[in-house]
């Protein structure tokens, strides 16, 4: 931490940053500008190391408008063993839906890899509570209520989307630094989560984060997994009884 945050103006923003830094992030786009700096050069400068954060999430996403698209996501949990905060276990998921574009591919990789996380911990909350008026009080699905404040889950986010992670950081007017105004099915569904998580977002050239680079092989087989799969079942379909092409447009999602 800056010992002297009155030093200057750059000093200072570092300082609030740091003290705060679990709050919603909030850049002075004019400053870093002032000192030619980009907003993910200043996040990897002035925030929390990696393992400071609760996990550590990469993601991807593969997709065209009027196709099958495919997405994926690999979390860290980091804890304390030995004296030191290391990744403890992993978790994977991959998913696809159908008239994704790769925007919304890269969108629900991100908002499905956090569920996981929040579904994760609060699991274990519920195994650990010792009585059932304890699990009331965390919920029906033991999952948000306890993850508040204080209390939210730090997840430093690896992606090669700019747009997208620029969109969890705000301006000192507190207004997204990108448009939220596509895909706003997707915001709605990030503005629940966002009250229990705090999210640094990282964003890195494709494929350089070896984590987001297994990402983007993951999403991709899923989208043409996904393709050959509905293909074959257009042609044993029509084998059996006429579908018209409507049908098989309608948005369908496939887990694994």
């Amino acid at each position: 931490m800056t010992s002297n945050p009155n030093a200057d103006a750059w000093n200072q923003h570092k300082w609030r940053k740091e003290t705060s830094w679990w709050d919603d992030l909030e850049v002075d786009t004019e400053l870093l500008a002032s000192r030619n700096v980009t907003v993910f050069d200043w996040l990897e400068e002035v925030a929390p190391d990696p393992y400071e954060h609760d996990y550590i999430l990469y993601t991807d996403g593969s997709g065209c408008a009027g196709g099958w698209g495919g997405y994926a996501a690999i979390w860290e949990r980091i804890e304390l063993q030995n004296e030191l905060r290391s990744p403890i276990s992993r978790g994977c998921l991959v998913s696809g839906t159908y008239g994704s574009t790769v925007q919304r591919s890269e969108l629900n990789a991100f908002l499905d890899g956090v569920h996981s996380i929040l579904t994760e911990r609060g699991r274990e909350l519920q195994e650990q509570a010792i009585d059932e008026a304890e699990r009331y009080k965390l919920g029906t699905e033991g999952i948000l209520p306890q993850f508040t404040g204080p209390d939210r889950i730090s997840i430093l986010w690896y992606t090669d989307r700019s747009n997208i992670s620029q969109s969890l950081l705000y301006d000192l007017n507190g207004d997204p630094l990108a448009s939220r105004a596509k895909e706003r099915d997707l915001w709605m569904r990030w503005s629940f989560m966002a009250k229990h998580v705090c999210v640094t977002p990282m964003c890195r050239p494709r494929n350089v984060v070896d984590g987001q680079a297994i990402c983007d092989e993951l999403a991709g087989a899923a989208r043409a997994l996904l393709k050959g799969a509905s293909a074959s079942l257009a042609a044993s379909s029509a084998k059996i009884y006429p579908i018209e092409s409507w049908q098989l447009k309608r948005p369908q999602t496939a887990i694994f």
